[in-house]
């Protein structure tokens, strides 16, 4: 198993401030930083030194998972601003929001394999678990609500098409007002669901 490395030493807040401090400037000015994390340390009397190519190493595991995250929420913002939703994508885009904070379990899980306390790696590993399972019930609920809305959506066509049919509409419009309704919640089927 590899060495745990320096960062993943450093106590919550000094990780914290090191995160924040890549994202204001920009993930650059490594020495900077270094120096400044470094003497921080000093400072909470944290016996240990960190080197620039750590520090360096850090800020671009940072920048990537935040460059995943900014990625799935534009892509969202894409959808949801660009679509009057027919197909329930803003839904589906909620839940690539969603999946993009199980992204970011994922790479906790992975720099967890540093840790060399069971006890540690076990609470990162749950942490993952329930994010996991909270992504899969909301799926599930998604796909549920989806389907009421089906149903929902046919029991009015149904109700409009007789009211219709009354009304002395022909065949055709009957039918154009039936595509209409029902036009609401057709959608291609989500990725994994039944067909």
């Amino acid at each position: 198993m590899p060495p745990i490395s320096k960062i993943a030493k450093l106590p919550a807040e000094l990780r914290e401030w090191l995160h924040k401090t890549f994202v204001e400037r920009s993930f650059g000015d490594i020495e900077g930083v270094t120096e400044e994390l470094n003497q921080l340390m000093k400072e909470a009397h944290v016996a240990i030194s960190i080197g620039k190519s750590a520090v360096g190493a850090e800020s671009l595991r940072v920048k990537r998972a935040q460059e995943a995250i900014k990625a799935t929420t534009e892509a969202a913002k894409v959808i949801a601003e660009s679509s009057a939703d027919p197909g329930d994508n803003r839904s589906a885009a909620a839940m690539a929001i969603v999946q993009a904070e199980v992204f970011d379990l994922l790479l906790k899980i992975r720099d967890s394999e540093d840790e060399q306390d069971p006890l540690v790696r076990l609470g990162v590993m749950n942490e993952a678990a329930l994010g996991l399972s909270r992504l899969s019930r909301a799926r599930v609920n998604q796909a549920k609500w989806a389907d009421e809305l089906d149903v929902r959506a046919k029991a009015a066509a149904d109700k409009v098409a007789k009211l219709a049919k009354k009304g002395g509409l022909t065949p055709a419009q009957q039918a154009e007002i039936r595509a209409s309704i029902l036009g609401i919640v057709k959608r291609e089927p989500a990725a994994g669901s039944p067909t």
